[in-house]
């Protein structure tokens, strides 16, 4: 029953609780995709983190727990930058309707020539094959 409530148009246009209470605080928030760690600079975020943290020895909890908060505060902001460019051509191939494979070789397209040409689009069903 609750599954057919939520796929009715009333239920589905409504705001769930979290979007309400962020654009309450006057805040904007954008949910994304699940498992798509390429969209989020977030997740290269925490990998530069766990990275950095793995290569410093730590003997207690204590150490442990120190070298942590240091490494969160040491990603510079031109890293943390180019994490974010980095999502930008996978959000533009993904609102192309490419996926998978063909966004991969969209992106490396575009990476290449800084756009992706319309006959480049066109040359994709063989990346597809």
């Amino acid at each position: 029953m609750a599954r057919l409530l939520s796929q009715q148009e009333d239920f589905m246009n409504q705001p769930s609780m979290l979007d309400t209470l962020i654009k309450k605080a006057g805040h904007e928030c954008v949910f994304l995709p699940k498992f798509h760690c390429e969209l989020n600079p977030i997740e290269m975020y925490w990998g530069w983190c766990k990275y950095r943290y793995r290569e410093v020895p730590r003997k207690t909890f204590e150490d442990a727990k120190h070298c942590a908060e240091e490494q969160l505060n040491a990603c510079p902001t031109e890293v943390i930058r180019r994490f974010i460019n980095r999502s930008w051509p996978f959000m533009s191939v993904y609102q192309l309707g490419l996926t998978g494979k063909a966004a991969e070789w969209a992106v490396q397209k575009q990476k290449q020539h800084h756009q992706v040409s319309q006959r480049a689009m066109m040359s994709i069903e063989p990346v597809l094959g």
